[in-house]
């Protein structure tokens, strides 16, 4: 009977343990996100504009995508952080901004911040809803 006790408790601290608990699921970015973007320029001041960005690919925690402008698509690649809340992507221009980003609610809202510095500095986020 000791035994059978012994074996029930050790079953059940695997089975909750921090290791299975945190065993989490990578968030499926894949998808069109669109939302309203506001930005700081120093050359154009405060500017609010319309965002939309499309995941195409994603590979585990890697993905690609691009976003829309009015001058066409910009292509970029990211990654989620092991936290899987937090990203980062880098675009295809050749300025130095990057978006860090953050998930906000699973599969259904982000947060993307832009920052470039430079004598054309940018900073701006967005909140951006995945489209069905």
């Amino acid at each position: 009977m000791k035994k059978f006790i012994y074996l029930n408790v050790i079953l059940l601290i695997f089975i909750f343990s921090p290791n299975t608990i945190s065993a989490k699921k990578i968030p499926n970015l894949v998808g069109k996100w669109e939302g309203e973007n506001i930005k700081s320029t120093l050359k154009k001041g405060f500017v609010r504009s319309k965002n939309i960005v499309e995941i195409t690919e994603q590979a585990n925690r890697l993905f690609k995508g691009f976003v829309i402008h009015k001058n066409g698509k910009e292509a970029f690649v990211g990654v989620i952080k092991s936290d899987y809340k937090t990203f980062y992507w880098a675009d295809s221009s050749n300025d130095d901004g990057k978006v860090i980003g953050t998930i906000l609610k699973k599969n259904k809202k982000i947060e993307t911040c832009y920052l470039d510095s430079g004598r054309d500095a940018i900073a701006g986020c967005s909140i951006l809803i995945k489209q069905d």
